[in-house]
C-alpha cells in the first residue's frame, strides 16, 4: 500500500485538569491529546491561526481520529495538510481533545457524575490552547464540530457556550431522541435482563465478562444516563435510566429530562445564541442506521422555524465509514472564515 509520508503535523498538549477532580467514575484527570498544525506554522512564524475543536464520537478519544491508518486510505492529518497546502482549506489549528469516561463517553455536557466536561473543555483546554499556540484567540475564529456524539457535543457547546464558539458543524449528531434513540431502549433492556440486572451488567461488562449481542446499546445508553439525568443516589450507575427496567415503559420522571436535552428542544432555549453564530452547518447520511438524517431534518425545521440560519445537507451513506466528511465541514469553515475576513477587511477599509 502507499503510505503518506511522515510530517511532524501536531504537538501534544498534556494537563491535569482541575475540573475533573474528584469525577464520580474515578477517571483520570491527566489527559495528553494532539493538536493539528498546518505546514504555514512552521513556515510563516508570525502568522495566528483560526482553530478548530473535532469533537469525537462515543466510545473514542481525539488521538483516535488524527493519527488512524487505513490501507489505501490517507490519514486525517495527511489529508488536512494536502488541503491546507492547495489553498483548499483555511490553514488552521485542529484540536483533538480527550473527554473519554469510563462508560465511553459524557456527551460533553457537564455531569456531576462524569465531570463538568463542557467547562472542562471551554475553561480549561481552550484557553491553554490559546496560550501555547498561535491562535486567533476569538469566537469568531474558534469552530467546533463533530460526529455523532461528537455533533452531538458541538451543538451543545455551540448553544451554552457562544461566546467561546463561533462557528460549529454537527455531522449525525444526536437529535430527535424519540427516534434515534428510543430504537435501542428494547436492546439495552434485552441486554440488561441477559446479565440480571444494571449492577451485574456492569460489573461483568469491566470484568470482561462475554458481551451480549446488544452490549453496546447497553452501555452507551448507560453513558447516556449519566450525561442526561445523573442521580447519585443510585447505586453503581449514579444515573436514572429513562424506561422502566421491568416493564420498558417510558418513565414520566425521567424520559422527559432526556427530551429536555435533545437539540430538537434545546434550540428553543438557546435560538439567540445559534443565531450569533457566523456558521450552523448539518449533515447526515441518507441511510444513517440511527435515523440521524431525520434527526437532522427536524432540527433544521426547528431551526428555520426560529429564523436560525443553518445550512443542511444529506449525502450517501449511513453512520459508519463516514471521515470524508470532515473534510466537508471543514470546507464550511473555511468559507465562512474567509467570507468574514473578507467583510471586516472591506467595512475598516
Amino acid at each position: 500500500m502507499n503510505r503518506t509520508p511522515y510530517r511532524n503535523a501536531w504537538s501534544w498538549l498534556e494537563f491535569d485538569s482541575a475540573l475533573l477532580a474528584d469525577n464520580q467514575l474515578n477517571d483520570r484527570t491527566l489527559r495528553r491529546f494532539p493538536i493539528y498544525l498546518p505546514p504555514q506554522y512552521t513556515t510563516e512564524p508570525a502568522r495566528r491561526f483560526p482553530v478548530v475543536y473535532y469533537l469525537i464520537g462515543y466510545g473514542g478519544w481525539g488521538a483516535m481520529k488524527l493519527l488512524e491508518e487505513k490501507a489505501w486510505e490517507q490519514p486525517l492529518w495527511a489529508r488536512l495538510d494536502r488541503q491546507m497546502r492547495a489553498g483548499e482549506l483555511e490553514p488552521m489549528i485542529v484540536v483533538f481533545p480527550d473527554c473519554f469516561t469510563r462508560f465511553g463517553g459524557a456527551q460533553y455536557r457537564d455531569s456531576v457524575v462524569t465531570g463538568p466536561y463542557a467547562r472542562y473543555l471551554c475553561d480549561e483546554v481552550v484557553p491553554r490552547v490559546d496560550v501555547q499556540f498561535r491562535t486567533l484567540a476569538d469566537r469568531d475564529h474558534r469552530g467546533v464540530m463533530g460526529k455523532s456524539s461528537g455533533g452531538y457535543g458541538a451543538l451543545h457547546l455551540a448553544m451554552t457556550r457562544p461566546e467561546v464558539f463561533g462557528l460549529c458543524c454537527a455531522t449525525a449528531a444526536d437529535s430527535y431522541f424519540e427516534l434515534s434513540y428510543v430504537s435501542d431502549f428494547a436492546k439495552t433492556l434485552q441486554a440488561l435482563h441477559a446479565a440480571g440486572g444494571i449492577v451485574p451488567f456492569i460489573e461483568g461488562f469491566f470484568a470482561g465478562a462475554p458481551r451480549h449481542r446488544h452490549w453496546h446499546s447497553a452501555i452507551s445508553t448507560l453513558a447516556y444516563a449519566q450525561a442526561y439525568t445523573p442521580n447519585l443516589d443510585v447505586p453503581v450507575l449514579l444515573a436514572d435510566l429513562p424506561f422502566d427496567l421491568q416493564t420498558g415503559e417510558l418513565r414520566p420522571d425521567v424520559w422527559p429530562r432526556w427530551l429536555a436535552c435533545d437539540p430538537v428542544r434545546a434550540c428553543v432555549t438557546h435560538a439567540a445564541a445559534l443565531r450569533s453564530l457566523k456558521l450552523l452547518f448539518l449533515d447526515a447520511g441518507t441511510s444513517d442506521e440511527f435515523g440521524l438524517n431525520f434527526g437532522h431534518r427536524v432540527l433544521a425545521s426547528r431551526l428555520r422555524q426560529l429564523e436560525i440560519p443553518v445550512q443542511f445537507e444529506e449525502f450517501d451513506g449511513g453512520h459508519m465509514g463516514i471521515d470524508h466528511r470532515i473534510d466537508v465541514s471543514l470546507a464550511r469553515i473555511t468559507a465562512a472564515l474567509r467570507l468574514a475576513d473578507a467583510a471586516a477587511s472591506t467595512s475598516s477599509s
